[in-house]
């Protein structure tokens, strides 16, 4: 048994790490693991000067016997070392050992880390901490923490160095592994949330380069993995991924992608039956209501009727504020619910029925009776869920609500730019993605309030980790659109077979902290600090003397992979960052928010794919909080990328690096990128667009991007280049191969007579751009961008042409030896073709998150019409006292569903501001002026601190003043708002002061 986990149906066998060893690790050796930078450098040395013995004949041998001499030094030292240390005692190669049926195999060692290694590290952690006083304790714990980062920075040095060895066998990658896994278990052990776990390291590492290759022969599209150049994973969870099998790897072939494309093309094809013996009739849409709709500015809506014979018919509806329906996103290529006729198989549709009809209902639909009545009416142990609530009819396809007809190609480019709005008022977006489908994630009741009655089947438990992965590998994952639809709706169902699984729900049901008495004990002793539960815990009787600390639920644990759940965790937390569904809860009302969100958006394209080159601005615009619904329907996608472009203000300038199509070359705006690149943006170094044009600006405390004027007017594709540097303080030249990325248009430019200027970054590798000169003006140069540029450091020892040659240099000396290129100060400016159109909008992505200010006003609404109705009923019955009970009892329901009514008429004032937004003629100074002037304040502090600051208030004041009412008042209000840890810190800060109040007053 190990520790981590592994997926159950992997077709790759786990990774097996050789026993190479040469060295027996002993403990007390070293105070801590900072010796090994110095042994691992000896012994880099050492293994330098064998390499440079060896006959150019025997190379390859000699790299082979490298790797193996620095994979054996790693093993001996930061493998066993570590394992040794953290046990205190020497541990044996062959402990480690897999045993193989194979006898002839040679010894290696499994990847994952036995299980018995955990357990055992764990009973002397806490048979030290029963026996040392807190102090001792604490000291040892230190020790070993400081051991432990010593040999995680260790670890990440060797990856990031043995990137130039030639590995070919995997040998130093696979020791890595097993380091870095090693690394996690024994964190993991000590204290998990407040020791630092390093992350896999993209394109730089060994062991990161060797895992995405295992994904890539294991089925994964290659530029599927872009994803962990900006959101990287732990090294347990990535290795799981490595091994996981991909739902339609058996069906696509992506062994031609590469980084940049993704060669699998999904394309437009009608839909099948759902068995190959059904052979029922196709189901069209009124296409002419659906037309109507459109060209009249709504949404059309569907919804699945039968007639009095039998008959399956579809009824169209427009949207309108208040209706509720479901929104629909599916994969194409399964060949389920797309159609180029607007019509689907009866069988199809059908099943789409079954399943919408199956959605429950949502808490904010429950009305008085469900709370009260049928609360608790069944519970999540007796396996039973309420009937099909049928709460959901209309939904939304874009098989029947988009037309399909060329005729009509105007209305179909109407709704796809509305697709945001679409997606943005669904109540649910339900994902169809057929491998998905085909899951079986097991089932247990589940139900969308903790404690509340089960309505739908949640997968079990014990299949959470597989549901997870599965959805995180699906091709719903790797669609452009689908990442906006995620992001608008942030409402997800993945319906599996035999049960649903919501995107915010996916953790184990017995984590859900409701309000049993054991998460209030664990919530309690976890706010006690560390001393003072040892304190408690060295005053009970020694038969009391139990750890006082959250038990660990053997269902989490389970009783193999103890790791299991946590590398869910990670997974499932890596996946919503890469929807970013919980950033886009806040809306940039700022052109840095907007660049902001561009960025994020810019990163999360990078490993999705689209049909269609045209959606990605559009994309992206609605990503970034601009009003793409502004633009012109017959401006190109050029065209729009420009607009995109102009309308952020702010660009992070690595643009200019990136090796993508461009919009031209040597000409205004040929900067601008047609496509989505695989960069990554620091963020020191920006394009900010002005009055002449786009400048570069630099984040302070960084250094400037440097310009320097090339020599040469010649264009030429690869070159040399010299540039002036310092070494040690001393002027020195800096040689590189340059060669330029292939641009659109590059011959289209070749004037001996024009000046050419170069910018480099040397942040993360050594790159640049190329631009010509078209006028200087004072000490400003306007520029119009060439090409990016990759630079190679070469080494000139032996080279004699160390002068750089000044840009007067003529270009037939120029080509003979190199380029030289002089350092050049000013401001750097690249050409504008047009003013910017305004296209910056503050509004969220969803009327829901208008939450913060309409909780505000929403109570200062209620309270108001409190205080009239106060005011009248004295005016009218003078003492209120005198009236009846049975009057109170009826004006004590009406308060409630007061309450209701305030809420409801806000949400349908607030969706119908914010449906306007999304009009071609929407004006920010029109009818809207003070709504949007009201929604876009921000305050010094924001509403939601400002409510908790409010409830904190009336909670001390009710508790001190015996309010018992007001106390639960603002306990039911906190809790599905904040953290309840908190509210617990409150009840017991309240319970000590009045306590304290008691015996002083």
């Amino acid at each position: 048994m190990f520790c981590c986990p592994y997926p159950r149906d992997s077709s790759l066998e786990p990774v097996q790490v050789p026993l190479i060893a040469r060295t027996q690790y002993s403990v007390g050796t070293q105070a801590d693991f900072s010796g090994f930078t110095t042994a691992l450098a000896d012994e880099v040395e050492h293994v330098i000067s064998r390499k440079d013995a060896q006959t150019e004949d025997n190379d390859a041998a000699a790299k082979s016997s490298i790797a193996c001499a620095f994979a054996s030094v790693i093993q001996s030292w930061l493998f066993f070392g570590l394992a040794s240390e953290a046990l205190d005692q020497d541990i044996k190669h062959e402990d480690f050992v897999t045993l193989s049926k194979d006898e002839s195999a040679e010894k290696s060692i499994d990847a994952r880390i036995p299980e018995w290694y955990l357990e055992k590290l764990k009973a002397r952690w806490k048979q030290l901490d029963r026996k040392l006083s807190a102090e001792r304790f604490e000291a040892l714990r230190n020790a070993m923490k400081k051991k432990l980062e010593s040999a995680r920075l260790a670890a990440v040095t060797m990856d990031l160095l043995c990137i130039e060895l030639g590995d070919e066998d995997n040998i130093i990658a696979k020791v890595l592994l097993s380091v870095h896994m090693l690394l996690y278990v024994v964190a993991h052990a000590l204290d998990r949330y407040k020791i630092k776990i390093t992350h896999a390291i993209p394109t730089l590492s060994v062991t990161t380069r060797f895992l995405m290759r295992r994904m890539i022969e294991n089925g994964w599209c290659e530029k599927r993995l872009n994803l962990f150049e900006s959101a990287p994973l732990f090294y347990p969870a990535m290795y799981f991924l490595s091994s996981f099998d991909p739902p339609r790897s058996r069906i696509e072939d992506h062994s031609r992608c590469d980084s940049s494309r993704c060669q699998v093309s999904s394309s437009l094809s009608d839909p099948i039956h759902r068995t190959a013996e059904c052979l029922c009739e196709d189901i069209p849409v009124p296409i002419e209501h659906i037309n109507r709709i459109i060209a009249a500015g709504g949404i059309p809506l569907v919804r699945v009727t039968w007639s009095d014979t039998g008959k399956t018919m579809l009824e169209v509806v427009p949207y309108t504020p208040g209706t509720i329906y479901i929104a629909i996103s599916h994969v194409w290529a399964d060949r389920q619910f797309g159609s180029s006729r607007n019509a689907l198989p009866k069988c199809q549709l059908k099943y789409l029925e079954e399943v919408i009809s199956t959605i429950p209902t949502g808490m904010d639909q429950w009305g008085l009776e469900g709370w009260l009545i049928n609360w608790q009416k069944t519970t999540p142990l007796t396996g039973e869920i309420e009937p099909p609530s049928h709460t959901y009819q209309y939904f939304w396809l874009d098989s029947f609500c988009i037309p399909q007809a060329p005729e009509h190609a105007d209305l179909r480019s109407q709704v796809i730019e509305s697709m945001n709005l679409i997606y943005a008022a669904a109540r649910y977006t339900l994902v169809f993605d057929k491998a998905l489908q085909a899951l079986d994630g097991g089932r247990r009741p589940g139900s969308l309030a903790h404690g509340g009655r089960p309505t739908y089947y949640a997968p079990s438990d014990e299949h959470l980790l597989d549901v997870v992965s599965s959805i995180y590998a699906s091709n719903w994952m790797g669609r452009a659109w689908t990442l906006q639809e995620g992001i608008l709706s942030g409402h997800i169902i993945f319906p599996l077979n035999g049960s649903f699984a919501y995107l915010k729900t996916l953790w184990p049901h017995f984590d859900d902290r409701g309000l049993s008495w054991g998460a209030w004990r664990d919530m309690f002793i976890h706010w006690i600090p560390e001393v003072i539960r040892r304190d408690l815990r060295d005053v009970l009787p020694r038969k009391h003397r139990a750890e006082m600390k959250a038990k660990v639920d053997r269902r989490v644990r389970g009783d193999a992979e103890p790791l299991r759940e946590t590398v869910r965790s990670q997974i499932y937390k890596h996946m919503k960052q890469t929807l970013h569904v919980e950033e886009y809860r806040d809306y940039a009302r700022t052109p840095a928010g907007r660049a902001a969100r561009f960025v994020k958006a810019h990163h999360a394209l990078q490993s999705r794919t689209t049909t269609q080159a045209e959606d990605i601005p559009l994309i992206l615009m609605n990503m970034s909080c601009l009003n793409a619904n502004a633009i012109s329907q017959k401006k190109t996608a050029d065209a729009r990328m420009k607009q995109l472009f102009y309308s952020l203000e702010s660009l992070p300038a690595e643009l200019l690096f990136s090796n993508c199509s461009r919009l031209g070359s040597c000409k205004v705006d040929a900067w601008i990128p047609r496509e989505i690149a695989k960069a990554k943006f620091e963020g020191d170094h920006t394009l900010k667009l002005g009055p002449l044009g786009f400048t570069f600006e630099t984040k302070k405390g960084c250094q400037p991007l440097p310009f320097y004027l090339l020599s040469s007017a010649f264009r030429a594709e690869s070159f040399r280049l010299a540039l002036p540097g310092q070494e040690d303080g001393k002027p020195c030249v800096e040689h590189y191969d340059v060669r330029a990325l292939q641009t659109p248009g590059a011959h289209e430019i070749n004037n001996s007579t024009s000046l050419w200027c170069i910018v480099i970054d040397r942040s993360l590798q050594t790159r640049g751009a190329r631009f010509i000169i078209d006028r200087v003006f004072g000490d400003k140069y306007f520029l119009n961008f060439d090409c990016a540029l990759t630079l190679t450091d070469i080494n000139t020892e032996d080279d004699h042409s160390d002068e750089i040659q000044e840009p007067e240099t003529s270009q037939s000396q120029a080509s003979k030896d190199q380029i030289g290129g002089a350092l050049l100060t000013g401001e750097f400016i690249l050409h504008r073709s047009h003013d910017p159109q305004d296209l910056s909008i503050s509004r969220p992505q969803n009327p829901e998150q208008y939450s913060d200010r309409l909780t505000v006003i929403c109570d200062f609404i209620y309270f108001l019409i409190g205080y009239l109705e106060r005011l009248l009923l004295h005016h009218f019955f003078g003492d209120e006292n005198s009236l009846s009970t049975l009057f109170y009892c009826f004006y004590s329901l009406y308060s409630l569903k007061k309450r209701k009514w305030v809420e409801a008429g806000l949400n349908s004032f607030v969706h119908t501001a914010w449906m306007a937004t999304y009009r071609p003629d929407w004006d920010p100074n029109g009818r809207w002026k003070w709504f949007w002037k009201v929604s876009n304040w921000v305050p010094p502090v924001p509403f939601k601190t400002m409510m908790k600051w409010y409830c904190k208030v009336m909670f001390s004041l009710s508790f001190t003043f015996g309010l018992w009412s007001g106390v639960g008042m603002v306990t039911f209000y906190w809790m599905p708002l904040y953290d309840r840890e908190e509210l617990l810190g409150m009840y017991v800060i309240c319970l000590v002061g009045k306590a304290v109040l008691g015996m002083v007053f």
